[in-house]
């Protein structure tokens, strides 16, 4: 009987991970799976997929605003269960957002808030895309893309105060000419001989 006591023991906990470990297992509800309810996600500002500010031009710095439809962000993993899509009544939607520039990941993002981007002067596209808690897209994807122009402010401000020095440079020197042609025809008219009186 002893001999039996701790195999039977054993078997009872291969018996309990093997029902507990399923339980535990962050679960999938489609991945790849269709967002359902549809969900959606649009850039609002800037660049020219803004929906409320298409200004491409941005300075190094800037906030990429956008907006999610029937989609909750939450931080990977804290949830027990993936949070892909739940079907059926009260149906939602949940993950997070992957950030791209020039199609190169950059982060996650899963706030409401701006997403603040700080790129290199030139012309980048923008790319969010809506995923689930394993990072993966939806099939069909849910993107929102934008293009921007990303100026210097501190060359843009460089190369104004070099023009305003240029241009008053110009304007220094063209009052010099206005000035010395006055002096020349104020001379002249001071000093030309006066027609003698017979």
């Amino acid at each position: 009987m002893r001999s039996r006591k701790p195999l039977i023991t054993m078997a009872l906990l291969v018996a309990l991970f093997a029902i507990g470990i399923p339980s535990l297992t962050p679960h999938v509800y489609g991945a790849a799976a269709p967002c359902s309810p549809k969900c959606a996600i649009a850039i609002l500002s800037p660049g020219s997929g803004g929906v409320l500010n298409s200004n491409q031009t941005v300075s190094t710095s800037f906030l990429v605003s956008f907006l999610v439809h029937n989609y909750t962000l939450v931080q990977p993993g804290t949830n027990n269960d993936v949070n892909t899509t739940t079907i059926g009544a009260g149906a939602h939607n949940e993950g997070h957002i992957h950030v791209f520039v020039d199609n190169v990941y950059i982060t996650i993002w899963a706030s409401v808030n701006g997403i603040p981007l700080t790129l290199t002067p030139g012309t980048h596209t923008i790319r969010l895309d809506l995923v689930n808690d394993f990072h993966q897209e939806f099939s069909p994807a849910v993107t929102a893309s934008t293009t921007v122009n990303v100026v210097d402010p501190l060359q843009s401000t460089a190369n104004t105060t070099q023009s305003n020095a240029s241009n008053a440079m110009y304007y220094s020197l063209g009052a010099l000419i206005v000035s010395i042609i006055a002096v020349i025809l104020v001379a002249y008219v001071a000093f030309k001989p006066k027609p003698k009186m017979a």
